[in-house]
C-alpha cells in the first residue's frame, strides 16, 4: 500500500470529509477543520502505522496531507520508518 493511501486513511479517520475531497494541498486546520487535539491523534496514529517517532518540533511542519506524506517518505528513505 502506498504511503499516501496509508496517511490519507489516517487523516480520513479523524475528519468527517469524503476521502476523495481530501487533497494533498488541503491545510489540515483551515481546510479540514483539524484542531490541535485531533492533529495530535493523527500524529500518534502515523507513529503507530509507520513505526516511527515524530518529535513535537517536527510535527509542527505537518500542516497538510502532502506535508505529512513527504515527512513520512523522508523517514522511510532514512530508514527511520516502515
Amino acid at each position: 500500500m502506498l504511503v499516501r493511501d496509508r496517511v490519507l486513511g489516517i487523516v480520513h479517520k479523524h475528519v468527517k470529509i469524503a476521502e476523495e475531497k481530501i487533497t494533498d494541498d488541503a491545510n489540515l486546520a483551515n481546510d479540514l477543520g483539524v484542531d490541535s487535539l485531533t492533529l495530535f491523534e493523527i500524529i500518534l496514529d502515523m507513529e503507530k502505522e509507520f513505526a516511527c517517532e515524530i518529535p513535537e518540533k517536527e510535527s509542527n511542519d505537518i500542516v497538510s496531507l502532502g506535508s505529512a506524506i513527504a515527512y513520512i517518505e523522508s523517514k522511510i528513505v532514512q530508514g527511520l520508518a516502515k
